[in-house]
């Protein structure tokens, strides 16, 4: 995270009180989970991931267990024609595609109809426009729950996005976080309870797992706190030949991690058009060479 990006945090500090930025007094879900625009927000009910709460997939379709592609990528609230042609390549051949800085232009909604599902979990409007993390699929997740914390000295949400998806020739289902975590906080403790607020959710499912997203983790005590979470969920993370992720202090933070998957392949393509490299994951559910 270069300076640009802290300094980029202190001007939306100061858009909080001007009328460019609104932060909805409720959190919501906006997309096509819901075909009626009813918002499915509530991750912390019992039993929340329920087998038997599946919602019906379009023609039962499935992700494919041998073979789909996970594109992650803090795409910094790509705007511009440059970044949308960037999209275009990279989200081709991806099946699910996981944003954080989404900003759900009218141009990008065009672009996904007809080849996504997608859903948005907003953190603000910036403009009149929605942004947050924004979680596409070709087939439709028959799951979906979302939730936001507040930056503690920023104040402006973060916002976690879970969806599931069923698996070709198999009964498991594919969980799939989508997260942007706190930035800048005065000690570790915010940055702990919104992990702890993921684990809460994701413990309830034993199967597949991908969480993936931007960590902010960039210092000792954020990284040893987040492998010890990932450790404890059993997940390990993907490894890059050519690691372009980008650092701050000295830090990655931006990671895919995984349970009961293989990586058939990982890779990291450079862009100009934000200042995170997105990341592109193969991968295959474990048992099924």
């Amino acid at each position: 995270m270069p300076l640009i990006r802290i300094l980029f945090s202190i001007i939306i500090v100061s858009l909080l009180f001007s009328s460019c930025v609104a932060i909805p007094e409720q959190h919501s879900v906006v997309g096509k989970y819901y075909e009626s625009g009813k918002d499915n927000t509530d991750c912390f009910v019992k039993d929340a991931i329920s087998v038997k709460d599946r919602k019906t997939t379009e023609l039962d379709a499935e992700l494919n267990s041998r073979r789909f592609m996970l594109l992650n990528w803090n795409s910094y609230k790509g705007a511009t024609d440059e970044w949308q042609e960037d999209l275009d390549g990279l989200s081709s051949s991806s099946d699910l595609v996981v944003l954080q800085e989404a900003y759900l232009t009218d141009n990008l909604q065009n672009r996904l109809a007809g080849q996504f599902h997608w859903d948005i979990a907003r953190a603000f409007s910036f403009k009149d426009i929605y942004t947050g993390v924004l979680t596409a699929s070709r087939i439709r997740p028959d799951f979906l729950c979302s939730f936001r914390v507040v930056e503690p000295l920023g104040r402006t949400p973060k916002t976690v996005l879970i969806t599931r998806y069923p698996l070709s020739e198999t009964d498991e289902t594919l969980l799939l976080v989508n997260i942007h975590m706190v930035n800048f906080t005065l000690d570790i403790s915010a940055y702990r309870d919104q992990l702890e607020k993921i684990v809460q959710v994701v413990e309830q499912h034993r199967g597949p797992l991908i969480i993936a997203g931007d960590f902010n983790s960039w210092n000792k005590i954020r990284m040893d706190v987040l492998k010890e979470t990932m450790q404890d969920l059993g997940m390990s993370a993907v490894a890059f030949e050519k690691d372009h992720r980008v650092s701050f202090m000295g830090r990655k933070v931006d990671h895919i991690f995984y349970r009961k998957l293989i990586p058939l392949h990982a890779q990291i393509e450079k862009v100009t058009t934000s200042d995170h490299n997105p990341m592109l994951v193969t991968f295959q559910l474990a048992g099924k060479e």
